[in-house]
């Protein structure tokens, strides 16, 4: 396992990305357990309870239009106790997803921090003169530690949850009707920009973190030897040098900000978007195809929410990439 996490820090180069599923190597038996608890406590959760929710909206739509009271009244309360199981089932689910996916990240966090030091700890001591710096050492256990955490802890199954949902709701509105046709074309752009974005922010995000690494180089540089610095009043070009990876550092995060609000815009406008071109056809076929508006909204709810779960995965895709 040591030599594994030779290979992640310092065997493979210095800057060079590893694939995603190779950060999950130092799992043990009872993270590989937490991890399946998760993933499938993340399928069921919204996966499962959003298409459910959209067809209870669907009923209570339908029981809003009946003109008997006594009748609408009792299956209101029916629906409402079906909502009531629902709330119940999902609490259940969304804490196994959330604690069983942050409690092994957490942990196999941990065995890379150690790990890490161990290896670093065996180098010879030219490794850090000719390889790196104990600023940049101590950098990367408390920057680079924490972005792999997020990526393989939490985000892991939130992004799961979202997929799920995505499918769930797209086979609930195709089994309910044809309004489903409504909303798809738009799914392409959607999965366009979260690609583009996920891309752009995983080159945004190692171009951060390398002027970071870099500055904190040269804070330990200044500080280690500030002696030497006071004796030849170079105060000011170290503080000059350190400024200036600070800016390259900066100008990259507004980059990544900037990218990361424009890609958001885009979905929100085709979400929106969608949604009425969905309800203009729900119209159309509720006057030519006999629809009911339980209907309609049944599958507006299932199909816009999957789509609209496909696009808020960027967050999770920018942590995989960050991490």
């Amino acid at each position: 396992m040591e030599e594994k996490a030779k290979r992640i820090t310092n065997g493979d180069g210095g800057n060079q990305k590893v694939a995603f599923y190779k950060l999950f190597r130092f799992a043990d038996r009872y993270d590989i357990i937490l991890m399946a608890v998760g993933t499938i406590s993340a399928m069921a959760n919204d996966g499962l309870a959003q298409p459910i929710m959209s067809v209870l909206i669907g009923k209570i739509i339908n029981v809003f239009g009946f003109s008997d009271h006594d009748h609408m009244v009792k299956e209101v309360s029916k629906v409402a106790l079906k909502f009531l199981y629902l709330a119940v089932y999902a609490c259940v689910v969304s804490f196994l997803q959330v604690s069983c996916w942050m409690v092994t990240g957490e942990r196999q966090s941990a065995r890379i921090r150690v790990l890490y030091l161990k290896t670093i700890l065996r180098q010879d001591i030219g490794f850090f003169d000719t390889e790196t710096s104990t600023g940049e050492v101590i950098g990367r256990m408390s920057g680079d530690t924490i972005l792999i955490q997020d990526s393989m802890g939490e985000k892991v199954g939130k992004f799961v949850q979202l997929i799920s949902t995505f499918f769930g709701g797209f086979t609930v509105a195709c089994i309910i009707g044809s309004l489903t046709v409504a909303p798809i074309p738009c799914i392409p752009l959607i999965v366009a920009t979260g690609g583009a974005m996920a891309l752009i922010m995983s080159k945004m995000a190692g171009r951060g973190l390398h002027a970071y690494a870099e500055a904190g180089n040269v804070i330990e540089q200044a500080v280690g030897s500030i002696r030497t610095v006071v004796a030849f009043t170079r105060e000011k070009q170290a503080t000059q040098k350190y400024e200036k990876k600070l800016e390259i550092a900066y100008k990259s995060m507004v980059q990544q900000g900037l990218f990361s609000g424009l890609g958001l815009g885009i979905m929100m406008v085709v979400s929106y978007c969608t949604y009425g071109i969905a309800i203009w056809y729900g119209a159309w076929l509720i006057m030519e195809k006999g629809y009911t508006g339980g209907q309609v909204m049944n599958v507006i709810f299932a199909s816009l929410g999957g789509g609209m779960s496909l696009g808020q995965t960027l967050p999770s895709l920018n942590a995989f990439a960050a991490g």
